[in-house]
């Protein structure tokens, strides 16, 4: 079991990267094209769409890691709670709840890709399968983490963490 909690911290590790990357790409693309747009008067056909996809990449990919990190925002109604057995099994069913939404998502995230992953983006062309897959991939990458945050909660013994107040 240590070892799917290693695979879930460095898969968070890679995809927090992926995002920083990502990012990166959007701004420079951003900045591609409002100098481009602007200054030459002869704007870059293809960036718009682009920074789309890679928007599209950074939110699904950038789930995964913000959940890992704990940086999701959150009601949390029961964080000066005194019972560590609620609190417990609180944490337990958002975890819960975040693996039913993470199935969800790659069930119709896997449905939408197939059926229409043959049509090609307008501007550049390219396979839509290529972003679409994004919501596959952002979705398995959340079931890891929040089954791996899920068994940390319920036995943080055996993941290597000591348990949370």
């Amino acid at each position: 079991m240590r070892s799917f909690h290693s695979i879930a911290r460095v898969l968070a590790r890679i995809a927090d990267h992926v995002v920083g990357w990502l990012l990166l790409v959007t701004v420079a693309l951003n900045i591609a094209q409002v100098f481009t747009r602007y200054v030459m008067n002869a704007p870059l056909f293809w960036t718009e769409e682009a920074i789309r996809y890679s928007t599209i990449w950074l939110t699904f990919v950038g789930a995964a890691a913000a959940s890992q990190y704990g940086d999701h925002m959150d009601m949390n109604l029961f964080l000066d709670a005194k019972n560590r057995t609620f609190l417990k099994f609180h944490r337990i069913f958002l975890h819960g709840l975040t693996i039913v939404f993470g199935v969800i998502l790659l069930w119709q995230g896997t449905r939408y890709c197939l059926l229409n992953g043959m049509q090609t983006s307008p501007a550049a062309g390219i396979r839509m399968i290529w972003i679409y897959s994004a919501t596959v991939i952002g979705a398995a990458l959340i079931l890891i983490v929040s089954v791996h945050k899920l068994l940390a909660a319920a036995w943080p013994h055996l993941a290597g963490e000591e348990e949370a107040p």
